[in-house]
């Protein structure tokens, strides 16, 4: 009789690997199927906005739009009081409970103070708050697109996580402008990075540059109306200072062979 050598597989260690299997099959399958709520709001007026965004209302061409932002550029440009204003109508919409979906868990902005000015006054009570750079407007050119330093950040902010910054300088901007397609591959990035976090509820403050690059022209960002009754809004159409919407955020399915999956945005209404 031929004795094996190779011991035997017990029935607790054969339940120990099965629960191990359904295990990571449910992470897996979780991970298929992540949605998010994702509320986006764009920041409150600030300095360099003014005339420019009164022109861009007025029918002005993208050339003189920028040439006006450009004459009242400043580094890192801060809100106004109307920006200020604005910020707080968010958050007394917040208190009145007019967002919708439960508790915020995350708090996302851009490096940018303007974001986190409006970030700090529009939902500041949630402790959960990261700084990103993948989210900060199309870059370079005009210095209200450079960041300051991360040190004077963290000192002027102090209840933000700025670990994701990866240099103490802005290492980023430079003194040509980035193209539409970078700012938006930049803004793909973001979401992906949205996507795989743990978080369920999570509130972005940005620009409106990257949304509009973002949302309009890159290839792997899907847009869908998921409003109900009539609703005159484009849902790709350019964010105003202190405007609010809530989206579902998720992956499309897609073969798992694809390098680049495809992100939706589904939005469900303007707040």
């Amino acid at each position: 009789m031929l004795i094996s050598s190779k011991p035997a597989l017990t029935f607790p260690f054969l339940l120990v690997l099965f629960s191990i299997m359904m295990a990571s099959s449910s992470r897996v399958a979780a991970a298929a199927k992540a949605s998010k709520q994702l509320y986006i709001l764009r920041h409150g007026q600030a300095t360099h906005n003014p005339r420019a965004e009164a022109a861009r209302s007025n029918g002005c061409s993208h050339e003189e739009f920028m040439e006006l932002m450009r004459q009242d550029d400043s580094l890192d440009s801060e809100l106004t009081d109307l920006g200020m204003s604005q910020a707080r109508t968010v958050h007394q919409h917040y208190c009145a409970n007019k967002l919708e979906g439960g508790k915020i868990q995350l708090v996302v902005t851009s490096p940018l103070s303007r974001a986190l000015q409006t970030a700090d006054l529009a939902i500041p009570f949630v402790k959960n708050r990261v700084c990103i750079e993948d989210v900060r407007e199309i870059n370079g050119w005009l210095l209200n697109a450079q960041r300051r330093t991360e040190s004077a950040l963290q000192q002027t902010f102090p209840t933000w996580n700025f670990d994701a910054l990866e240099t103490e300088e802005d290492k980023l901007w430079t003194p040509e402008l980035e193209s539409q397609a970078d700012c938006s591959e930049r803004g793909y990035q973001g979401l992906c990075w949205l996507l795989e976090r743990p978080e369920d509820s999570i509130f972005l403050v940005c620009h409106g540059g990257i949304l509009r690059f973002t949302m309009n022209q890159h290839d792997c960002v899907k847009m869908v109306d998921g409003r109900t009754g009539k609703v005159d809004q484009d849902i790709t159409a350019r964010f105003g200072n202190c405007e609010l919407r809530r989206y579902n955020l998720q992956w499309e399915d897609s073969d798992s062979s694809e390098k680049r999956r495809t992100v939706v945005l589904t939005e469900l209404d303007h707040l």
